[in-house]
């Protein structure tokens, strides 16, 4: 895939600035690359549009500036695709096809079904007046059947002008067009880009693009807490029941002493006319 045509994008956030060249045919990466050297992300949408467009002299169509600046990045990459099958004859008569006064190719979209229209013209390049018009009908076309001697007394360029007056042709830059008399074969036009052929993905954001790139912290391993099993040292039952109310005893108030219980409290404080199970329940789901 060789470039065809170029086009200027630009941040309206960096005024001033140069912006990138984009070749087209074009790919969603390269898109993405033009698009984070002018600041351009999923969070700046708005701010991208095209301000220029360039090809190589050989390469050239003419195709109006401002058509092309009030389209987008997906219709201009659909359009140089398309474009790209033309032969070089093609190329010419679509040129010829532009700079005809009132074209019909008005829009990207028109443009881009001109590869499916090419028998909609009958384009003779190497005719760029009413004379040569003339002399074309006159001695080269087939369709004039007089003699010989009787041609040379026609002014051609009379004759030229008479014939592009009656076919309703056109002298441009690129030689004479005139309507074959097919009909237009309207295929892409008014219709969706396809989509191989969208190309416009705006790139993340630096800074997610950074974080995403971090590895999450490596947790420590916790060990599960160890149960220590209650031993009992009474001889008999009423030693072992003993002991074991002694130790309940121990740790009720080592609760009554522990911060969490003084939370209690505090939470009790606050809410003096609640039920005691309300009050209770608020304490437990932290105050």
């Amino acid at each position: 895939m060789s470039e065809l045509f170029s086009i200027q994008l630009q941040n309206r956030q960096q005024q001033g600035g140069d912006g990138v060249w984009l070749d087209l045919p074009t790919t969603t990466e390269q898109v993405q690359v033009a698009l984070r050297q002018i600041g351009i992300s999923s969070d700046n949408p708005q701010g991208l549009f095209i301000s220029g467009y360039f090809a190589e002299e050989e390469k050239r169509f003419a195709i109006s500036y401002n058509m092309v600046l009030a389209s987008n990045v997906d219709e201009l990459n659909f359009l140089a695709s398309r474009l790209e099958t033309l032969s070089t004859g093609e190329r010419t008569e679509l040129n010829a096809a532009l700079q005809a006064p009132q074209s019909e190719l008005f829009s990207i979209g028109r443009i881009t079904d001109f590869p499916e229209n090419v028998d909609y013209y009958v384009h003779l390049p190497d005719v760029h007046g009413p004379a040569q018009l003339g002399d074309y009908y006159l001695n080269r076309s087939g369709m004039v059947n007089m003699p010989e001697e009787w041609k040379g007394g026609i002014d051609t360029a009379q004759f030229g002008r008479y014939v592009a007056q009656q076919e309703q042709g056109a002298f441009t830059q690129y030689g004479y067009l005139v309507k074959s008399g097919d009909e237009w074969q309207k295929v892409h036009e008014g219709q969706p880009v396809p989509e191989e052929y969208r190309v416009l993905s705006f790139p993340a954001p630096e800074v997610l693009r950074d974080s995403a790139n971090i590895p999450p912290p490596v947790q420590p391993e916790t060990e599960p807490q160890k149960v220590i099993p209650i031993i009992l040292n009474g001889k008999d039952s009423a030693e072992r029941m003993k002991e074991i109310t002694d130790r309940l005893e121990t740790g009720i108030q080592e609760l009554f002493d522990s911060d969490r219980y003084k939370a209690y409290l505090t939470t009790m404080a606050k809410f003096h006319n609640y039920s005691f199970n309300n009050t209770l329940l608020i304490a437990m789901q932290g105050g």
